[in-house]
């Protein structure tokens, strides 16, 4: 964690409060770079939504909100709200939206990257791309694989998560 305390103390990494309401308080970290700030600013609230009912800001902040409040994330499909994709990436998801970082540690994830899902469908964007971007991002920030969680499973980097059994 010292390397995420020296960047948030620099300023190069902030909170990300999304999803709060006024009186909540986060039990779980969200850290964003310039980019992901960038990108939920001046990207996200355009992103056409799929969904009836939300936003896909509104979708967003809703996964945030779980998220930093420490409520159990369900991993179940059609849409769990996280996974591995390789090299400890992980994407945070929701039906018009992908979110891409890494743990610092458990609980407290890093995220530098968003896009709307429709690119990542049509193939105009990719995952390895973010990944490999994610990675460099990591990388350039001076975090090494002992200041990251390495473990793919969602026990290694959350505390609260249900996984619904197979039917």
């Amino acid at each position: 964690m010292s390397t995420l305390n020296k960047l948030l103390e620099a300023g190069t990494l902030t909170s990300v409060t999304l999803g709060l309401l006024d009186d909540e308080l986060p039990e779980r970290g969200l850290f964003g770079t310039a980019r992901l700030h960038s990108f939920l600013s001046n990207d996200l609230p355009s992103i056409p939504s799929q969904d009836a009912m939300l936003s896909a800001l509104q979708q967003v902040a809703n996964l945030f909100g779980r998220f930093l409040t420490n409520r159990p994330l369900v991993l179940q499909s059609p849409i769990a709200p996280i996974r591995h994709l390789e090299d400890s990436v992980w994407e945070l998801k929701t039906k018009d939206v992908r979110i891409f970082g890494w743990f610092a540690a458990k609980d407290s994830m890093v995220i530098d990257a968003g896009c709307d899902v429709k690119l990542l469908k049509s193939q105009k964007l990719n995952y390895s791309g973010f990944i490999t971007q994610t990675s460099y991002i990591r990388k350039t920030l001076g975090f090494s694989p002992k200041d990251y969680i390495t473990g793919k499973s969602p026990h290694d980097i959350l505390t609260r998560i249900v996984i619904p059994p197979r039917r």
